[in-house]
């Protein structure tokens, strides 16, 4: 067993620990707030729940989520939603035992005699979540939060009492605790408020939409707006309140066309910024939409590639898609859930067994830094100063030399990691918050466009492939963007069973000839089997970086900054599906007149 060192503060009363770090302007912040006081109240009451005979609960963590948000969207010109909406959402986790071993990390036996109730990969039944009245009602307030918290609770012990039986009857194995203390963090800072110009924004949306109805080679378009702000509060047993506010305004534009054969396909520009005043002028977004709308239908006429293996060139916001789907989940360590029987390792998951191999070229460094808020001009929408568990953000080096030294790390202990790093994402989970990728000795996009054209040529190839974006990750917003618009990728080559990595289809993808070097669009086209292995043989890399932010829809926020990327050699084949029919009639804005 791993020993609980340095734990000496854990015994103190928690709200001790609190009152010795609190300073007086936070506290004068806490009285203010009706939200802070009731939820305070009903943490001290609710550490002496106990069912006869089993034991109270020896952490609690109440997250509050405070929103107020303004949704939008249109069409062809015409506003279609315009709509706001405010939520108060209370998650509370609950656990029971002690650090060493409590109710979650446990995934009920699988199936071996043990009942479905502690379920959640990894994490057993710890808490849940429940809306909180929107009216500082402190009374109201408190009794939504009791009620809350009684369930997880029941829940919690029942899931130890089946975790203890099922680890009685196993050999004992040497593993990790299962939750790691951490030093209690009190900050209160003031709230954000929600600002925006409704009525320009609509406006916007309006004229921004209206773009596609200039291109009878779109079949269908649509401008949605988000913009919020949040307040998060954050109170724990250990002594832990924090207040922290943000904003954040996200912009996407898609489009959809298809072509002769049938095949869908389907762009999408997504703009990040804390507000929605900080987003691009109208005159760019404008400019921006015009050419994703001529790129898509140009597409829509390109041929499909046949068979290709060779050299790709990842270049624009493709760079980023790739590590992102390659490497970063991979960078978080993983805990071993009590229960789930044989594991075996796969793409994907926890690099643990890398640390200390080479899995990038040498000249590459990885660092996950979630307290850098932006580069240059760009937002970094992975930003934060605390994770979702309260720990402070940590610069992280992950990868020097190309070797994999670290991984993040929330506070949910794996074999590799003791404690957090802060970079506690979601439920436990450890995830990237902005994470570098920085090669040394980058060239500029012509010496890299060059680069492609000798690989192709050494490998007696009339022509390589330039890839500018990616499609849909595996359960990314980007795959529920291709799902609605129908351009998901079927009958997929790389979809091996056994968890061989799988990059998304390629979006925007280009031939370039070694001949001239001149480019020609192509279309319908998807990777063969990829896996972290081929960014090892990487030929060479750009030398300006670029942003890929990921809004949060399925997650946690997160931001991937890396340059252009010569890989020696990828294959890919045309995707095979059942073609779809086109619409019978052209849509309106496509007759003749």
């Amino acid at each position: 067993m791993i020993p609980l060192k340095h734990m000496w503060w854990a015994a103190l009363p928690a709200w001790f620990v609190a009152l010795s770090l609190c300073c007086a302007a936070g506290e004068e912040a806490a009285a203010d707030d009706p939200l802070l006081r009731a939820l305070a109240a009903e943490l001290e009451r609710s550490l002496n729940m106990r069912l006869e005979g089993l034991e109270p609960p020896y952490f609690i963590q109440y997250v509050v989520d405070d929103s107020e948000a303004r949704q939008m969207s249109a069409a062809w010109g015409a506003l279609a939603s315009s709509d706001r909406d405010r939520a108060r959402v209370l998650s509370v986790e609950v656990r029971v035992g002690s650090y060493q071993l409590d109710n979650t990390n446990f995934s009920g036996g699988g199936g071996q005699g043990f009942s479905g109730r502690a379920r959640g990969r990894g994490f057993g039944r710890m808490g849940g979540a429940a809306p909180l009245p929107l009216d500082d009602d402190e009374a109201a307030i408190r009794h939504a939060i009791w009620l809350a918290t009684d369930g997880p609770y029941k829940r919690a012990v029942e899931t130890l009492t089946d975790k203890r039986a099922f680890l009685k009857e196993r050999e004992s194995e040497e593993r990790p605790p299962d939750f790691a203390p951490a030093a209690p963090v009190v900050q209160v800072e003031p709230r954000a408020a929600f600002e925006m110009d409704v009525p320009a924004w609509e406006d916007r949306l309006r004229r921004l939409s209206a773009v596609f109805a200039e291109f009878r080679g779109i079949q269908d378009s649509s401008v949605r707006l988000t913009a919020s702000a949040g307040n998060r509060i954050l109170l724990n047993s250990e002594g832990s309140r924090l207040r922290t506010g943000a904003a954040r305004a996200v912009l996407t534009i898609t489009a959809r066309a298809q072509a002769d054969d049938g095949e869908r396909l389907a762009d999408r520009l997504v703009y990040v910024a804390r507000t929605a005043a900080a987003l691009p002028d109208l005159e760019t977004l404008l400019a921006d939409a015009r050419g994703m709308a001529a790129r898509l239908v140009a597409q829509a006429q390109a041929p499909i590639l046949a068979d290709y293996t060779g050299p790709v060139l990842f270049d624009d916001v493709a760079a980023p898609q790739l590590f992102r789907q390659l490497l970063a989940a991979g960078l978080a360590a993983q805990p071993d859930p009590v229960g789930e029987g044989r594991r075996r390792f796969r793409a994907g998951e926890s690099l643990e067994k890398s640390l200390g191999k080479r899995v990038l070229p040498d000249s590459f460094r990885v660092v996950d830094d979630p307290s850098q808020a932006a580069l240059g001009a760009r937002f970094l929408a992975g930003h934060y100063l605390f994770d979702e568990e309260g720990v402070p953000a940590k610069r992280v080096d992950l990868v020097l030399e190309g070797s994999l030294k670290d991984l993040l790390a929330s506070r949910v202990p794996s074999k590799a990691k003791a404690a957090s790093n802060g970079h506690g994402r979601r439920s436990g989970q450890a995830g990237i918050g902005c994470l570098f990728i920085e090669a040394a000795e980058g060239r500029p996009q012509e010496e890299l466009k060059q680069a492609l054209i000798a690989a192709a040529r050494d490998q007696g190839l009339e022509f390589a492939l330039r890839v500018s974006s990616l499609g849909a990750a595996e359960g990314g917003a980007a795959e529920a963007l291709a799902a609605m618009f129908g351009a998901a990728g079927q009958g997929r080559r790389g979809a091996a069973e056994g968890g061989a990595g799988v990059l998304a289809d390629p979006v925007r993808v280009v031939k370039v000839y070694v001949e001239d070097g001149r480019e020609e669009p192509v279309r319908g086209c998807e990777f063969g089997e990829v896996d972290l292995k081929v960014l090892k043989d990487i030929l060479a890399a750009g030398d300006q970086p670029v942003v890929h932010n990921e809004e949060g829809v399925f997650g946690p926020a997160s931001s991937v900054i890396a340059p252009a990327v010569l890989l020696e050699e990828l294959e890919l084949y045309p995707i095979e599906a059942e073609p779809t029919r086109k619409p019978l009639i052209a849509a309106p804005h496509a007759r003749a007149e």
